[in-house]
């Protein structure tokens, strides 16, 4: 994942749990007024901007000054922290950093799918390792970052799948008892 000292990453994290609440409300208000054709423009902003979040968060520009990690390689042990790095605060932050993406998909595709979502953000953390791992610039790859990625975003799928069947009902339960 990324090399902040914990402070940064406590910000980072913060930050996107913040912004993803308040589009999820925005998602559920929109939602519960019927109005797709606004969820689907704001989904096509949203979805976007946490790539561009991601990409920024995950591939600098310069190497790191961690000297702890060499540089092309890949850790295939799952779990498995390196030394000065608290194992606890990535795990967080990786499953944190794809959970936005899982909720957004529950809204935005008609014919939802939890398997779409996992293997969406399977195949967006492996491409972020492989390139990690060919720019060679003091990190890692690491299987632990593809398995908490896409466990973030299929979980949050779940969840957000939950919260558009109950949120669908309640507002076609309220416009049959309007009509």
């Amino acid at each position: 994942m990324f090399y902040f000292p914990v402070s940064t990453v406590a910000i980072l994290v913060s930050f996107g749990l913040f912004a993803a609440l308040l589009i999820l409300g925005w998602l559920i208000y929109l939602l519960k007024n019927g109005n797709q054709r606004a969820l689907r423009r704001a989904l096509g902003l949203f979805i976007p901007l946490w790539f561009l979040g991601l990409c920024i968060a995950v591939l600098p520009a310069s190497p790191q000054p961690d000297p702890s990690i060499p540089g092309g390689t890949f850790n295939w042990i799952p779990f498995l922290a390196h030394r000065e790095r608290d194992l606890g605060i990535e795990l967080v932050a990786n499953f944190g950093l794809f959970a936005p993406l899982g909720l957004m998909l529950a809204f935005y595709w008609r014919t939802y799918s939890v398997g779409k979502t996992m293997l969406l953000s399977l195949g967006i953390s492996c491409s972020i390792e492989i390139t990690q791992l060919l720019l060679n610039n003091n990190r890692a790859a690491d299987i632990t970052d593809i398995i908490t990625n896409t466990a973030g975003a299929t979980i949050a799928a779940v969840a957000g799948w939950f919260v558009v069947r109950k949120v669908s009902r309640s507002h076609t339960r309220d416009l049959a008892l309007l009509g």
